[in-house]
């Protein structure tokens, strides 16, 4: 491949402005220490760059790694733990690697979760289905948030959030998907979340046209954010309250009951992208298989607004879970807001 096949490359990995998001990617990607900074190397043949980060940098707040290959060193991820940066790593599909943190531990709040709690999930509901109506502004999906209101156990819950998705997704089927080139014909409309190429069930996975794909990577940044938190906040992340594990060592299914919270945020960052876009033919790619993916510097736009759409709806969700399962506890367990700070906040404003 020559830079006369992908002139955008020097726009691409042209040098960055840091952020609170620090997108590694390319190939031959390198985190390490060097002189006590952090070095980030990334990009892609004769197109390098290097961002060097001190101990006293606050700005960055997440390292997401999409590099195709490269390494990290011990030095550099004890580095990003001492100084609070927490590095996100997602394969060439958009899922999830690993995600790493420093977790707070509480046998009580698990113990808690263990027992389950309704209240705790319609919580997640109510915010989830308040969000969708938001979004869609379809009233039958506001006739089954009414509805949820009485619902007295998981069975329930589940049955009305199940409708409400039928309602609300099909409500946005048809929405268009603007690009100058050509495409195949199935990428230029919005038609199903489900995937043809999930045998196993009718799911979201490998999508096979744009509109999903640009979905599946931002819910992964949520999921990522979302296991952040359950560790910050004392959460088992594999106790889920709404999900169950379905395979060992697959997913985090308390993870997954907080990105219930934050997907209408996503949904609705999508839309406004498609709105404000026409995409070219080189922003999706496709696999062997039918697979669309988004590429680059696609995919760092939909990471850099899906972790800024994500990151306080899932932070509040999380310490509000905790403080449900905490009034349901036979001990005491002090409610913590080390996401929001909220607890500070309102000490402050008192005393003001």
């Amino acid at each position: 491949m020559t830079d006369a096949e992908i002139p955008e490359l020097a726009e691409i990995f042209a040098p960055r402005t840091i952020g609170p998001t620090l997108i590694v990617e390319g190939f031959g990607a390198k985190l390490a220490v060097e002189r006590g900074q952090l070095v980030i190397h990334d990009g892609f043949g004769p197109h390098r760059r290097t961002d060097k980060l001190s101990r006293i940098e606050r700005r960055v707040e997440r390292i997401i790694v999409t590099a195709v290959n490269g390494h990290v060193s011990i030095d550099a991820m004890r580095w990003c733990r001492d100084v609070g940066i927490s590095v996100i790593m997602l394969d060439l599909a958009g899922d999830v690697i690993m995600t790493s943190e420093r977790p707070w531990r509480d046998g009580r709040v698990h113990r808690a979760q263990a027992l389950g709690n309704a209240d705790a999930v319609r919580y997640i509901m109510e915010r989830k289905l308040s969000g969708q109506y938001e979004v869609s502004g379809n009233a039958k999906v506001k006739d089954q948030l009414i509805r949820l209101r009485d619902a007295e156990d998981l069975s329930q819950i589940s049955a009305i959030e199940s409708k409400a998705g039928r309602y609300y997704w099909a409500g946005m089927k048809g929405t268009q998907v603007q690009f100058r080139d050509e495409v195949p014909e199935h990428w230029k409309v919005f038609r199903s979340r489900y995937s043809p190429l999930q045998s196993a069930g009718k799911t979201p996975r490998r999508a096979v046209a744009p509109f999903n794909a640009m979905l599946n990577l931002a819910y992964s940044i949520g999921y990522a954010e979302a296991r952040l938190a359950c560790h910050a906040v004392g959460l088992d992340t594999e106790l889920g309250l709404l999900h169950r594990p379905k395979e060992a060592n697959k997913t985090h299914s308390m993870a997954l009951d907080l990105v219930e919270v934050a997907r209408p945020y996503v949904d609705q960052m999508i839309l406004n992208v498609v709105a404000g876009k026409t995409f070219t033919r080189h922003d999706f790619g496709e696999t062997m298989d039918g697979q669309c993916t988004v590429g680059s510097p696609l995919d760092r736009e939909i990471i850099e607004r899906a972790h800024e759409a994500v990151r306080e709806p899932i932070a509040e969700a999380a310490e509000d879970v905790v403080h449900i399962l905490s009034e349901s506890s036979d001990t005491q367990i002090p409610k913590r807001t080390p996401l929001t700070s909220r607890n500070a906040k309102r000490s402050a404003k008192c005393r003001g």
